[in-house]
């Protein structure tokens, strides 16, 4: 009975190292993609292909779309992490501490 467990939980490990081994590849690729892009607009402003500000507007845009989809994978593999603890509002409960 006791290897049948050991074997269980060896297996639920295997799986849930594969399952964060596939997530951090997704994260990687997002990264690397990233990356990439980034230096194709260096490129295009080195070449003068795009003004200063056509750059900055498209790195602006880039870095948005990044940290808004970074954060959806994220939330995905961890979870949304711990709650905060929510405070209780004294309004309309007589006051404060006094």
């Amino acid at each position: 009975m006791r290897s049948v467990s050991n074997f269980a939980v060896l297996i639920l490990a295997g799986l849930l190292f594969a399952g964060c081994a596939t997530s951090n590849r997704e994260l990687r690729k997002l990264e690397s993609a990233y990356q990439v892009q980034l230096g194709k607009y260096a490129a295009d402003l080195k070449s003068s292909e795009i003004t200063k500000a056509e750059h900055d507007k498209k790195v602006s845009q880039l870095n948005a779309r990044y940290g808004r989809r970074r954060a959806m994978m994220e939330r995905d593999i961890y979870g949304s992490g711990i709650k905060p603890i929510r405070r209780r509002s004294n309004l309309g409960r007589g006051g404060g501490r006094y």
